[in-house]
């Protein structure tokens, strides 16, 4: 038997576990998934309550100093759960070249039957010119060994604006499909309906330039156990992640416990932030990745 792997790959705080939650309910066959947090706690794997194998991978990404840990947690699902199909859903600051690799490494090397389905990227065109601008190559890399390409965070720019980011990707990538709307106004079965209309990618192997490793790029801040905080503080909580005391803050996401007894996810960028109730919650932490963070202050601020 076969096994479809589909790579959701995205920047920091492009939407991938939304992407996630959407879809996993729609598709067809067993399904398992592989989460990779760059942090060393997990959270995103607590988001996604559908009863299906999830095998998460803390501090660092899948591409570089995990790639043995990645190989042991697919054949591990292979052999214990046989799924027809294992989603993953990388680091958002890995890179996908060499996700893409390992995956090919494991199946000539294994007893597996793995095929490369699709290479979904997910594109925050409202922080698009800026990661461009601070992070290029670096950034590019998702994009440009995506055969997917989806938008998101279109907020109140307008169609010229959203047109722009379209050309600037569609330079970097000539063959990927771009859906040029937002994916988030569409259900999970109409996404697979797209999904489905698309061939599968073809793998070529390719040199490319080296990129440094994300551990040499950004740093990272995880909180067990953060304070209890009133609904009010929460949004002027979220407000000061833009202060530059803390370092340049690129994505911080947490569960933590309000005054009311009740739960809260929040998720925060440069560019956007929000934060929503949970109907469950497994315990709460926060997770912050960025550059020339102070340790310090970010957990003073939570504790």
């Amino acid at each position: 038997m076969s096994i479809n792997i589909n790579i959701v790959s995205g920047f920091l705080g492009a939407g991938k576990t939304t992407f996630l939650k959407k879809i996993i309910p729609k598709i067809k066959g067993e399904v398992a998934l592989i989460e990779n947090e760059f942090g060393d706690i997990g959270i995103d794997g607590d988001l996604i309550h559908d009863k299906l194998p999830v095998r998460e991978i803390y501090a660092g990404c899948i591409c570089c100093s995990l790639v043995q840990d990645f190989k042991k947690n697919i054949e591990e699902l292979v052999l214990e759960y046989k799924p027809e199909n294992i989603l993953i859903e990388p680091s958002g600051v890995g890179s996908l070249s060499d996700i893409v690799k390992a995956c090919v490494e494991i199946s000539q090397n294994s007893n597996l039957d793995i095929i490369i389905n699709h290479l979904i990227t997910i594109v925050d065109v409202s922080a698009f010119d800026d990661y461009i601008e601070n992070f290029g190559s670096f950034y590019l890399d998702q994009i440009q060994n995506a055969n997917i390409i989806f938008l998101s965070h279109f907020g109140e720019m307008n169609h010229k604006e959203i047109e722009k980011v379209v050309s600037k990707i569609r330079l970097n990538n000539q063959t990927a499909f771009i859906l040029n709307e937002d994916w988030s106004d569409y259900n999970g079965e109409k996404i697979i309906e797209i999904l489905n209309t698309i061939k599968s990618c073809k793998i070529e192997s390719k040199e490319k330039r080296a990129l440094m490793p994300a551990d040499k790029v950004f740093t990272t801040v995880s909180v067990d156990n953060p304070r209890i905080f009133s609904g009010k503080e929460i949004d002027n909580m979220l407000d000061s992640l833009n202060n530059k005391e803390y370092g340049f803050i690129l994505r911080a996401k947490g569960i933590l416990k309000l005054d009311m007894n009740q739960f809260i996810y929040f998720d925060f960028t440069p560019h956007h932030y929000h934060w929503e109730y949970l109907e469950r919650c497994n315990g709460t932490k926060v997770a912050v990745i960025g550059s020339n963070l102070s340790h310090q202050k970010i957990l003073k601020l939570f504790h």
